[in-house]
């Protein structure tokens, strides 16, 4: 794997660009903070990108299905370089409506580029290394995440906003150059002469008896429900526990320790589930995001607050990467665009949700009880899996035995 020339570049690229990402993230939080005061009006801005997704992901994933998945990343890696002048233009009139307009086009290119990389990634590396592959693919996120949330902490304090996405833009540059590189060979794909328009239902149609006959597929997707639930309010807790302990460093402490966790957590999903993903190990993660959840219930304490990301990160880091895995494997390689774009289009209609829902009750009921309410809820979201999971297996064990012959 290491050996690979495209998968190298491929990971060099994703470093540059998801540094530059969060440095971009730290800007957009605090240009939101200046000129936003409701936690509710910072969510729907931040998730205007996410709208687009949902109109564009069955579409999008037909075309990465029957295009070549390299010159959709040049593509998408235009329009993410693009998008930065309507950050400038924001920051220079001080108007939101231009952040809108570029989380919007960041929304668009990343509608197309993360199918597109994920769909890549089985072409480029081995089917025994996808595990490897996919937890590389979440470490160096999680670092690039450390990295450029701290590089965006220490360049606001004595610079401004402007050199902070000009950082971005270089590492958009670096991704989009890096792209050229790639030489993957790609089996041509058959046109769709019918002409039929794509949408959401006739996607999803194609797909549903496909992924049905997949359970490790199916539960896969709703295991990661509870850490969503917890994602979609990442930046918003952080914000919020730092104001209430009047610390503004734990932010960078919470990224990092949760960062590092991740790392732990990748690590064992290599280590323990590389030849055998058990389903009951991915419930009981599950379990332990949810604990994590809760227990921000004592997040006005530091070291508790520290606790909880660390703990969250450990079995995330374990979580995705094993699901990820089985999504590419399980699922039918000619369905891949499809699949990953109508999973990342539902992703974002859930985590636009979560997170509106997130900020509005930050606004009304407030941290402590928020968080209590979603631990819960991940709590009987993973305990209603975990029983179907094991009726459905009391019901194949009391079931007819097939006579081989």
């Amino acid at each position: 794997m290491w050996r690979n020339r495209n998968f190298l570049i491929l990971m060099f690229g994703l470093a540059v660009s998801s540094t530059g990402l969060w440095v971009g993230i730290i800007g957009n939080l605090e240009f939101l903070q200046k000129n936003v005061e409701s936690s509710f009006l910072q969510a729907l801005i931040i998730l205007a990108g996410f709208l687009v997704g949902i109109f564009l992901a069955p579409m999008a994933g037909r075309i990465i299905d029957r295009s070549n998945k390299r010159k959709i990343l040049i593509y998408a890696g235009f329009a993410r370089c693009a998008a930065i002048f309507f950050m400038y233009l924001a920051i220079a009139y001080n108007n939101v409506w231009w952040m809108v307009v570029y989380t919007l086009v960041i929304g668009i290119s990343g509608t197309f580029s993360q199918p597109a990389m994920q769909t890549m990634l089985p072409l480029i590396v081995k089917k025994e290394e996808l595990l490897d592959a996919n937890g590389v693919n979440m470490n160096i996120f999680t670092a690039s995440r450390i990295v450029g949330t701290a590089l965006g902490g220490v360049m606001l304090v004595g610079m401004s906003l402007f050199a902070v996405y000009t950082v971005t833009l270089v590492s958009y540059v670096i991704l989009l150059i890096s792209t050229f590189f790639l030489n993957v060979e790609e089996k041509p794909k058959e046109t769709d002469k019918t002409g039929r328009k794509e949408n959401f239902f006739r996607t999803l149609g194609e797909l549903y008896p496909i992924v049905k006959k997949q359970p490790k597929v199916v539960y896969g997707i709703f295991l990661l429900i509870p850490a969503y639930l917890f994602l979609s309010g990442f930046n918003l807790m952080v914000i919020e526990i730092s104001d209430f302990q009047d610390n503004p460093g734990i932010k960078g402490i919470l990224y990092t320790t949760e960062g590092v966790c991740v790392f732990i957590g990748t690590f064992l999903s290599k280590k323990f589930f590389r030849d055998n993903p058990k389903l009951s190990y991915m419930f009981a993660i599950t379990f332990i995001i949810a604990t994590a959840h809760t227990s921000l219930y004592l997040a006005d304490h530091p070291v508790m607050s520290v606790l909880s990301f660390g703990l969250f990160g450990l079995a995330a880091g374990t979580l995705f990467p094993v699901v990820t895995t089985i999504f590419q494997t399980d699922v039918p390689s000619e369905y891949h665009g499809r699949f990953f774009s109508i999973k990342g289009m539902v992703d974002n209609i859930i985590f636009q949700v979560l997170m509106l829902l997130t900020g509005l009750f930050l606004d009304t009921i407030g941290f402590f009880n928020m968080v209590i309410g979603f631990g819960i809820t991940s709590f009987i979201i993973a305990s209603v899996i975990l029983l179907q999971y094991v009726a459905k297996g009391n019901r194949n064990k009391r079931g007819p035995v097939a006579v081989t012959k």
